[in-house]
């Protein structure tokens, strides 16, 4: 069983035991969380990811194939410059870093080379994410495109970057949709409300205000006593709408 944000900072402490590659991942999300929530518009396609990698490493633990496991290590070296935000070595990758004698490849690489594997796949939505993070927006549009999983918390992701870019490109009624449908994907998964409020918002922006008063209510029913309550309400009242 995964254990709770609490225990997993306890962990940490000096003499404690050591955290589990997953719990690591979700320790870092908890981390980054907070900045996420007062940067969503820049950074929507960025954070959507990690639930994803999570699932990803799940699968390649229980079932390891030949291709795929090739895929699988490939992109578990290209992540480490992910996660620092070194996002064009992660794209690129780094032929000078060799890790057992060979040069780290870069995700557009792992995605040309393994893109049948879950492991490519998954890579795809990774380089979707680093391109909006450069501002590559044709190329992470294209990468998103190549994105897919059997997971709902994958697709929730794809659907999340592929918002991001309609939101850049100021169609905001299409970004609030798939940021609705991204929210809807999986009731466990814990970037829901992101996707809620990054959809009200959306739908706000295109003078769609019934729809956005319809989730600013969601959300408040559905996150009661927490940021995401207080935010829908707030906006309910900038609106001069009752909760």
């Amino acid at each position: 069983m995964i254990r709770s944000q609490r225990e997993l900072r306890e962990v940490q402490q000096p003499g404690a035991e050591r955290l589990t590659q997953t719990e690591k991942l979700l320790l870092r999300y908890e981390t980054g969380r907070e900045w996420v929530l007062h940067n969503q518009r820049v950074v929507a396609a960025a954070a959507v990811v990690l639930v994803a990698i999570v699932a990803g490493l799940w699968w390649w633990a229980g079932q390891r194939k030949t291709n795929s496991d090739q895929a699988a290590t490939y992109l578990s070296r290209a992540i480490v410059y992910y996660f620092n935000g070194d996002y064009r070595h992660a794209v690129d990758g780094n032929r000078q870093q060799k890790v057992n004698g060979e040069p780290i490849i870069g995700l557009r690489d792992i995605v040309e080379k393994y893109g049948s594997t879950v492991s490519g796949a998954e890579a795809a939505l990774l380089l979707g994410n680093s391109y909006y993070a450069i501002g590559k927006y044709d190329s992470a549009s294209m990468a998103f495109d190549n994105a897919s999983s059997d997971y709902p918390l994958v697709k929730a992701s794809i659907e999340a970057g592929k918002a991001a870019i309609f939101e850049h490109r100021g169609n905001k009624t299409e970004a609030a949709k798939l940021f609705e449908s991204a929210a809807k994907r999986d009731a466990t998964n814990p970037l829901d409300a992101d996707y809620l409020i990054s959809a009200a918002r959306d739908y706000e922006a295109a003078n769609k205000k019934d729809d956005a008063v319809r989730l600013y209510r969601q959300i408040a029913g559905d996150y009661p006593s927490s940021q995401f309550d207080d935010a829908g309400r707030r906006e309910l009242l900038k609106m001069n709408v009752e909760l």
